[in-house]
């Protein structure tokens, strides 16, 4: 009933390392999901300002995961974040992007 009758849409899509996911349609939740604490360090102005975003633990899936709210974001735009890696002390290297569609 659930899945084929009346499926329930999530509100969240996932983003992980192995699967960054591309894009995402305006108003879901991005969830960023990670095995390592990081501080996430995004913008949705091409880096003109910045936003952080701390990790949280989940205990029974031993992952740290953290939220994008994407309703306030003007469709289309761009998300664009790094991370910095609390235990290496260290940045990804790198950015990833998600568009908002």
């Amino acid at each position: 009933q659930r899945y084929v009758v009346k499926p329930v849409p999530s509100r969240y899509e996932f983003w992980t390392l192995r699967y960054p996911l591309r894009r995402l349609p305006r108003g879901k939740t991005l969830r960023l999901i990670c095995a390592d604490d990081a501080d996430i360090v995004w913008t949705a102005d091409h880096w003109a300002k910045t936003q952080r975003l701390t990790m949280s633990f989940n205990e029974a899936l031993q992952l740290w995961s953290a939220d994008f709210p994407t309703a306030e974001l003007p469709s289309p735009s761009v998300v664009e974040f790094t991370f910095f890696w609390k235990t290496s002390q260290s940045w990804a290297g790198r950015n990833w992007q998600v568009a908002l569609t």
